[in-house]
């Protein structure tokens, strides 16, 4: 899920936020031992699931690389300093590019600009053609990865500013900055459109809306309430994406909840008691969530009531799920793909792409789902209904 960093309000809890850290591996609190993960139950699978194609980018085992995948394009990273462009039907590497420095945040794009960031928090722009357009510094490292469109490259430093950079030119036209709790993940958290704002979600399991024009906070909504009485205790960060569908902005916060919200107005709809390990994904039916013991959950989209719940992987460390029109899935840390039934949320289908685990979330393309696993495997899945 994400590491524990401490701002520098917080070097007295430093020292038990190290300790801390495990717990978000699957780890129990102050040096107990790693739970390990679930044994994968017997499978009879019910959807045939092909692998379209498979290439490999490059390592990306010491960051957090997620790829994009736009219209007509993959665009992928290694921390090696690498990008791509793999064609979708394909599979074929159109171009591959060197930065010429080590990548720690990717990809962000929208066909026209493709963006990277480093761990000295240097923001790299290349166009569709695979050359750099410009660098520009934002305040701190970088793990989240760029957000691309609307003319701009919006990049969020681990210090949780944000900067907005023209697309064309890599000049800075805002930043934003909040004050922010003690103690803090260093988890990969991304951002979304909502019309003309950017949905941001923040330490302290707060929703930010911020205009794509200036930088100026719209609304702000509560995730989840901070609670206890120490400053891990009271760790509620938002985790994943945002999630924007049918009018409504959809997040989950590490021992909180899940919830959606107006995407206008940031007006609560629904809330539901979640500890999430990871992001939530959503349909016209539901939202899909990960806890932090890594079981799946199925929630209603119009008001959270459960559907189902799957707990056969727990401590699997699983990625943010994908909800695909013949299943939802999710990667895990022995790099196995499953695919659960969206009605019922049992086993149909399960596919290894390698034996390294699966950080980035699982996009969806067509039908099928790209995987991008920790040694840098890139695969398309295809579901055969």
């Amino acid at each position: 899920m994400g590491k524990l960093r401490g701002t520098a309000r917080s070097r007295r809890v430093f020292a038990a936020a190290v300790v801390f850290a495990g717990l978000l591996g699957g780890c129990g609190l102050f040096g107990a031992k790693k739970t390990p993960p679930s044994p994968l139950p017997e499978l009879q699978p019910s959807l045939n699931v092909t692998t379209a194609w498979r290439v490999s980018v490059g390592s990306g085992r010491d960051s957090f690389l997620q790829p994009a995948v736009v219209e007509n394009a993959i665009y992928a990273a290694a921390s090696n300093g690498s990008v791509l462009r793999v064609d979708p039907a394909s599979g074929n590497v159109v171009w591959r590019a060197d930065v010429e420095s080590s990548i720690s945040a990717g990809v962000g794009a929208d066909g026209f600009t493709v963006a990277v960031a480093t761990p000295r928090g240097e923001v790299i722009a290349l166009d569709a053609d695979g050359k750099v357009r410009w660098r520009a510094q934002a305040t701190s490292d970088v793990i989240a990865p760029p957000l691309v469109g609307r003319g701009l490259v919006i990049v969020r430093s681990t210090d949780h500013r944000l900067n907005a950079f023209e697309a064309d030119s890599g000049k800075r036209r805002w930043a934003y900055s909040r004050q922010l709790p003690a103690l803090a993940l260093r988890a990969s958290t991304e951002m979304a459109f909502a019309g003309d704002n950017v949905l941001v979600g923040y330490p302290g399991g707060r929703l930010v809306a911020v205009a794509l024009s200036n930088g100026a906070v719209r609304w702000e909504a509560s995730v989840s309430e901070p609670k206890g009485t120490t400053e891990v205790e009271r760790l509620a960060d938002v985790l994943g994406p945002v999630v924007i569908g049918d009018g409504q902005a959809c997040a989950a916060s590490f021992q909180g909840r899940v919830m959606c919200a107006d995407a206008a107005s940031g007006s609560l709809r629904w809330s539901r008691e979640l500890s999430a390990g990871a992001g939530v994904a959503r349909d016209a039916r539901g939202v899909y969530a990960v806890d932090a013991t890594s079981q799946v959950h199925a929630l209603a989209a119009d008001g959270g009531a459960s559907l189902w719940r799957n707990e056969h992987l727990s401590h699997r460390e699983l990625t943010t799920p994908l909800a695909l029109p013949a299943a939802v899935v999710v990667g895990d840390l022995e790099g196995y793909v499953h695919f659960l039934s969206l009605a019922e949320g049992r086993f149909i289908a399960r596919v290894q792409v390698d034996s390294s685990p699966i950080r980035a979330r699982p996009l969806a393309l067509n039908e099928g789902a790209v995987i991008l696993t920790s040694d840098g495997m890139l695969a398309l899945l295809t579901p055969q209904r």
